[in-house]
């Protein structure tokens, strides 16, 4: 059971470093497109990234979720 909580507890830590480099990448190229008067642009980049990084941040949530369950931090009062 170690072995498996080493394993989720690297993949949560991946999954949300993918995830807020996505986001900070994603604001970004936005600012630069609010700046250049670019509309399309930001639009792109949000339909680009927007829903993987979702999906990301959804896959990150349930893993915290079962790992405060196995390490007992999920406890009915």
């Amino acid at each position: 059971m170690k072995k498996f909580d080493k394993i989720l507890d690297t993949i949560s830590i991946i999954t949300t470093i993918i995830f807020f480099l996505a986001v900070i990448v994603m604001v970004l190229v936005q600012a630069f497109g609010i700046i250049t008067l670019n509309g399309a642009l930001t639009v792109a980049v949000s339909d680009a990234i927007a829903e993987s990084a979702s999906m990301v941040s959804a896959l990150t949530a349930v893993i915290s979720i079962i790992l405060a369950y196995i390490r007992g931090q999920m406890k009915q009062v």
